[in-house]
């Protein structure tokens, strides 16, 4: 993607938000967006802001440069680890909260999810367990085993 609209239109879509959505939590208008996405407007004072809300990094929205999506460790993956036995996060330098990790689903929202029931959800994320480790073995790659109790 070469322009800052091409990238905050891409970065905006998957995530899942409208730009009606998306102005709203970064508290600018709707037309703001719209300007930004159809390069009536060429760069963003709000860049940070916007780059802030969609999770992804402020010099990728910005110049195209560098990895889209922030590194593993700024993500706050303690609502996905097993409650027992696992330490709070560390915090960020700054004591800013981390990003929680996006939803990696665009077809499936989060309410959907939540809507299951605990033996239903145990069930889900076996399949999804055992269709990565086949994809995995089939691409030749070792699946990285995960570490129960």
């Amino acid at each position: 993607m070469k322009t800052f609209s091409d990238r905050l239109k891409h970065a905006r879509l998957l995530r899942g938000h409208t730009q009606k959505a998306l102005a709203r939590l970064v508290r600018i208008s709707q037309s703001a967006i719209g300007s930004y996405e159809s390069g009536l407007r060429h760069s963003s004072r709000s860049a940070r802001k916007l780059a802030q809300v969609l999770k992804i990094e402020v010099e990728w929205l910005e110049t195209g440069k560098g990895p889209m999506e922030l590194p593993l460790e700024a993500y706050d993956l303690s609502n996905t680890l097993p409650v027992s036995g696992v330490s709070d996060a560390a915090p960020r330098p700054g004591g800013r909260p981390r990003p929680q990790a996006p939803w990696p689903y665009p077809n499936i929202s989060p309410s959907q999810f939540e809507s299951l029931t605990a033996d239903e959800r145990a069930m889900l994320e076996a399949l999804t367990q055992t269709f990565i480790e086949t994809t995995l073995l089939r691409r030749g790659v070792k699946p990285r085993g995960r570490k129960i109790g």
